[in-house]
């Protein structure tokens, strides 16, 4: 299996949005989950597990947290969609620390599926770059959007670090 280039997994997660026609935040996993026939199992587990993907015969689950805030819900049901589009016939990585570059793959995946590069491009110039204004129109955590918002050079890399330091990213 090949370890993808970041352009790739964006493009893949781009994909899904023009597939179903997506044009304004927020992104619905939920919805892109469930049109790809996967269905989404909440329950309650320890604070350290967010989610993961599972294949029962020829049917995906995706499995998340239910004790977590609705953001990291999201962000996690989109991590498990990065990992469905980009690694679907390898889900044995689940258990194999060799594998662990299929999760950074999933992150970048997820990143740009709940925050896509071209609608924060477009709403962050509409509200001045208010990440917590956008963080709540694309319905993902502040530091999320921080993140998004540096690596696109929107605000100043580290001028929110203090703020989020303690912060889980989703």
């Amino acid at each position: 299996m090949p370890i993808y280039t970041h352009l790739y997994i964006k493009d893949q997660a781009n994909a899904l949005i023009e597939e179903f026609k997506i044009a304004d935040p927020p992104i619905n996993v939920r919805e892109i989950a469930g049109k790809l026939g996967i269905e989404i199992i909440e329950m309650s587990n320890d604070s350290w597990f967010y989610g993961m993907l599972t294949r029962y015969d020829e049917d995906f689950y995706i499995v998340i947290n239910k004790l977590m805030p609705e953001t990291q819900k999201r962000y996690a049901i989109a991590h498990e969609l990065g990992h469905l589009r980009l690694h679907n016939q390898e889900l044995e990585y689940q258990r194999r620390p060799d594998k662990e570059y299929h999760h950074r793959e999933a992150d970048v995946f997820a990143l740009e599926l709940c925050i896509p590069t071209r609608l924060i491009q477009r709403e962050a110039f509409s509200w001045f770059n208010d990440h917590k204004f956008l963080a709540n129109l694309f319905g993902v955590s502040e530091p999320l959007m921080v993140k998004k918002m540096e690596e696109l050079q929107l605000i100043p890399k580290g001028k929110f670090s203090w703020l989020y330091a303690d912060a889980k990213a989703i």
